[in-house]
């Protein structure tokens, strides 16, 4: 089992990537996929692999000076020989031929240029082949079906020898058609793209949910749930664009103070009633946390911590305190203080949304059918309040 340097995404992976099985990853033209890409080269070479990475996007120089803007460092690796840079790049610009050991000399010809990286593997006996990227491949030859035939023969070739590739393209510049029949020869697909990292294509049952919002930071790629461990983290996420948008990392947010969601509320109590209210907030917090308790549960491993991690997440992104008063088999307990919104001497349960997000998670965690209510809420007056989730007895 090979892991990928990011938690969760092993977690989605069910452990990590199986050992010779090719990977391609997708992306945009901001290249997020790339950065990826490139964090799952150094967990490879922290785990000891020996890897060849074919560079045509850029010059090697050039690319080890954008990958430390991400905190990624190859030349440590390079030093000890764990990694050999092949310039696929120069070659494809330069007016006369550069020649050299690591410089590939007509990289448009790919049946050549695929048999001098087989033998650089065999003689290096490297145990990865790292292609950054076939956006350019593509984009640079004439005969498109030439080239699927060559890369799909080269993929399956690379694996037959017990070596395994990853390859990195920018979807956006290939049809449907023609991306559909770049994907052959690859046992897993991964879409990095729009603030989502998904597994597309495995070669094995995944978890139960296969996707994780992320965000681009310093140092790379980080899911959201472990970059928001600070509220300094989520004030250095937040900007507002030239179109007067304000995003937080990838995701567009609106400020909505206290007040107008409060008036909110409020108003659903006046206009359908109470019992059709707090029906609509129970369901409208358990759709929302759909697939929300599978992801935890992936990450956490259990009910305690990830309701725990999850009411951290509440607590940052201002939404009150939230503490486990009991857990047992049927029955979970959560105490909770300044929910928001608060709104006083209301007379009923304001927060059945919150009710309704914790039933969800625990169902999603431990399985069967569960039901929640706010049996306690600081709006009636109460010193705190109080959500019950049981477990429904068939």
């Amino acid at each position: 089992m090979i892991r990928t340097g990011i938690g969760i995404l092993d977690d989605v992976l069910r452990g990590g990537i199986r050992e010779e099985n090719s990977i391609l990853l997708m992306g945009g033209i901001d290249e997020d996929h790339r950065v990826l890409m490139h964090q799952f080269v150094i967990s490879l070479l922290k785990q000891r692999h020996k890897i060849l990475l074919v560079e045509y996007k850029q010059r090697p120089s050039l690319l080890l000076k954008w990958l430390a803007g991400y905190g990624i460092n190859y030349k440590r690796f390079m030093k000890r020989g764990r990694l050999k840079i092949l310039d696929g790049h120069t070659n494809l610009y330069s007016r006369v031929q550069v020649s050299g050991e690591d410089v590939l000399p007509n990289p448009l010809d790919l049946p050549i240029s695929t048999s001098i990286i087989r033998d650089k593997i065999r003689e290096g006996d490297f145990d990865f082949l790292v292609i950054d990227d076939l956006s350019i491949l593509y984009a640079s030859l004439p005969g498109k079906q030439e080239f699927f035939r060559i890369i799909s023969r080269f993929i399956n070739s690379v694996s037959l020898e017990g070596v395994t590739s990853v390859s990195a393209i920018i979807g956006d510049l290939i049809s449907p058609s023609d991306l559909s029949m770049l994907t052959i020869p690859f046992s897993y697909i991964l879409s990095a793209r729009d603030g989502r990292i998904a597994v597309k294509k495995a070669p094995h049952p995944l978890g139960a949910v296969n996707y994780f919002v992320y965000v681009k930071t310093e140092r790379g790629i980080k899911p959201i749930s472990e970059y928001y461990e600070s509220l300094d983290k989520l004030k250095e996420a937040m900007f507002l664009d030239e179109n007067g948008m304000l995003w937080s990392a990838n995701q567009r947010v609106q400020i909505i103070d206290e007040e107008s969601e409060a008036k909110l509320i409020e108003s659903l109590f006046e206009y359908f009633g109470k019992e059709n209210t707090q029906k609509f907030l129970y369901f409208w917090g358990r759709h929302e946390f759909q697939g929300i308790g599978k992801l935890y549960m992936q990450r956490y491993g259990n009910l305690k911590e990830s309701l725990k991690r999850m009411f951290h997440s509440t607590k940052i992104n201002g939404g009150g305190i939230m503490e486990l008063s009991q857990v047992t088999g049927d029955v979970v307990i959560v105490k909770a203080k300044n929910l928001f919104p608060r709104i006083c001497n209301f007379g009923n349960a304001v927060h059945l949304h919150d009710a309704g997000a914790l039933t969800q998670m625990i169902e999603e965690i431990e399985g069967g059918e569960w039901i929640g209510e706010e049996v306690k809420c600081q709006a009636k007056g109460d010193p705190h309040c109080e959500f019950v989730i049981r477990r429904v007895e068939k």
